[in-house]
């Protein structure tokens, strides 16, 4: 179930497979009719979830502004 912003980037990485930048998680989220939510919105949100989870949240960031699941690590 799609309750958040994050909810809908973890659901849009692990469609896509691989690590993508804000911009095109902006993108996607809004394509496939999950989340309305701007580049900033979803760098914003992913940045807070990082830093308030630390190694226990669901992402990570990677060079380059590109977020990942941490599971994929």
């Amino acid at each position: 179930m799609i309750e958040s912003l994050l909810d809908a980037c973890e659901l849009a990485l692990k469609e896509q497979g691989e690590p993508q930048n804000s911009y095109w998680l902006a993108s996607l989220v809004m394509e496939m009719k999950l989340w309305r939510a701007s580049e900033a919105d979803v760098r914003d949100a992913l940045t807070k979830d990082i830093a308030k989870h630390g190694p226990s949240s669901r992402f990570m960031c990677l060079p380059d502004d590109e977020f990942a699941l941490r599971a994929w690590k």
